[in-house]
């Protein structure tokens, strides 16, 4: 490479650093602005039905915790719905002991945060903590069709059995605390959104949760403008985080819901450009106060799991995976081999910079959501991972090669 070439990328990687740091302090006090009005907003009265809505296949280790979340919470009006989706394990007999023990829990008198949807809430939009616990079924979901993606059919079969103005489609490794939904409400109210989906805290003690994980915030909030993703009607600026999606009912089916992207695999951010091509507002909020996630329990669950979204991403969006890779190398990677091997102080000191600016950047992310600083001990090595498991899963994705996801096939076929 000629050192003007060289040069130019390594002052570029700056600019690029800067511009991410920029970015995520911008994308950030937007999340706080909204946060802080949301805590003011008096609750809606009477209040409305929210569907809890949770597709599960094999969670046997995730399913209580999750269940037993949203059975506390304290919005007055809430239906549970678990989905089971072929589960070989023991999910749906878990889930049916939490729902049961709860419910006899109030028989004997200890009472609920939760009550029937078909209750009457208080007057002022309360919760009656004497109350019947939350209406809770858990559905046997029917085999998975052709041309079908299987957490798309299992949402897509949640939505048909709901009864909610509000569905909350949530992963069921999140956990909720008691007052999730009636935040979540309030923070799309005030953003004035259709469909909102929230940035949980990343929580759980295997090692991909807490050191490489975090990475998301700097995807989500350094590399995308979150103001404009509201505010710009472009499908294309659009972003969601599936493991928590908040949609108004009505507007859930003017953009088509689960049955339009039925075979993609990043339904999260497929579902938002729908939304936003039938017209809809959308936004990527804060929940990391009242929303908890415990993402994968080891590094082979880690790697599939990213594997499988960017061998889609890249199947789909092309254009947007090479720009995502060239950014993170640009300032994720090469700066770290021009510190060692660039020719001259100056070329070594922009490489620093953007090694600081990134560093920086990621240290005040992991304290606004409440991470652990662990992370950044390796911080270099866990972005390089993520990097080399953005290409594999892309290039698999590109050349129709298919994956595994908890024993389904992924891909291999050209995108619709």
């Amino acid at each position: 490479m000629s050192g003007s070439l060289g040069f130019a990328l390594d002052v570029t990687g700056v600019v690029l650093s800067a511009s991410a740091a920029l970015c995520a302090w911008r994308s950030c006090r937007w999340l706080a602005r909204l946060e802080a009005q949301a805590a003011l907003l008096p609750p809606e009265v009477p209040a409305p039905l929210v569907s809890l809505l949770v597709p599960a296949r094999n969670e046997e280790a995730n399913v209580a915790a999750c269940l037993g979340s949203l059975l506390e919470q304290t919005h007055p009006r809430c239906e549970i719905l678990l989905l089971d989706d072929g589960s070989t394990d023991a999910t749906v007999p878990i889930a049916r002991a939490v729902i049961d023990a709860r419910a006899a829990a109030v028989v004997c008198g200890e009472g609920g945060a939760g009550g029937a949807a078909s209750a009457a809430p208080p007057a002022d939009g309360s919760r009656d903590r004497t109350a019947p616990p939350h209406q809770a079924r858990v559905l046997a979901g029917r085999p998975l069709e052709d041309g079908w993606g299987g957490k798309c059919f299992a949402c897509h079969q949640l939505a048909e059995a709901a009864q909610g103005e509000w569905l909350l489609f949530l992963d069921a490794d999140t956990r909720l605390a008691p007052d999730a939904v009636a935040r979540a409400l309030a923070a799309a109210r005030v953003a004035r959104v259709d469909l909102a989906s929230f940035l949980p805290r990343y929580v759980g003690d295997a090692w991909p949760n807490r050191l490489v994980v975090p990475w998301l915030y700097f995807f989500l909030t350094a590399l995308v403008p979150l103001p404009e993703v509201t505010s710009t009607s472009h499908p294309r600026l659009s972003v969601a985080n599936g493991q928590a999606i908040l949609v108004r009912r009505d507007a859930y089916r003017r953009s088509g819901g689960h049955a339009a992207i039925r075979d993609h695999i990043v339904e999260d951010v497929s579902l938002a450009i729908a939304a936003k091509a039938a017209g809809l507002r959308i936004a990527l909020l804060d929940g990391h106060r009242y929303l908890g996630c415990a993402m994968y329990e080891g590094g082979r669950a880690m790697v599939a799991g990213f594997a499988k979204s960017f061998h889609s991403a890249a199947r789909r969006y092309w254009f947007q995976w090479a720009a995502l890779l060239t950014l993170l190398v640009l300032i994720g990677f090469r700066p770290w081999l021009r510190v060692l091997t660039a020719p001259s102080a100056t070329e070594r000191l922009l490489a620093l910079a953007s090694i600081v600016l990134v560093g920086g950047t990621f240290a005040a992310l992991l304290d606004r959501f409440a991470q652990r600083r662990a992370a950044l001990a390796v911080w270099p090595l866990a972005l390089w991972g993520l990097l080399g498991v953005a290409i594999a899963g892309g290039l698999s994705g590109l050349l129709g090669r298919e994956l595994s996801w908890r024993g389904r096939p992924v891909g291999g076929r050209a995108p619709s």
